[in-house]
């Protein structure tokens, strides 16, 4: 059962790094978009909420995805037999299911503000 904790928890690391990625180079092209094209001052106060959003995001989604993906080890211990497949396959649907879904919104919101950034003219100073 420890082995397939720590293999889940493995699994549960390469997701969050990706999550991770993901939510960083939104931040990244915000931080240009806002700061320097629409000349918004920096705001404080929104980037430690966007921390604090992070580090709930992370534990939170780490917590989830473990708590579920002992749930079918835990019933084979107590006499619930689930085949092996299910689980593993349960496990990882899981893991991708609960960070692919946030992944993929901070993803298309960073190519978005990309897309932006690129598209921006400068108009010419009178």
């Amino acid at each position: 059962m420890l082995e397939a904790i720590i293999h889940n928890l493995i699994n549960i690391g390469w997701a969050m790094l990706i999550f991770l990625c993901a939510y960083l180079s939104n931040v990244a092209f915000s931080l240009y978009y806002n700061i320097k094209i629409l000349l918004q001052p920096f705001n404080r106060d929104k980037a430690i909420n966007s921390a604090l959003k992070v580090a709930a995001f992370l534990v939170g989604l780490s917590l989830l995805c473990v708590a579920i993906t002992t749930l079918p080890l835990y019933a084979n211990q107590i006499g619930w037999a689930i085949p092996q497949e299910y689980s593993d396959l349960f496990a990882d649907l899981i893991i991708l299911g609960a960070v692919l879904v946030v992944s993929c919104k901070y993803i298309l919101e960073a190519f978005t503000k990309f897309k932006n950034i690129l598209e921006y003219k400068e108009e010419p100073k009178k």
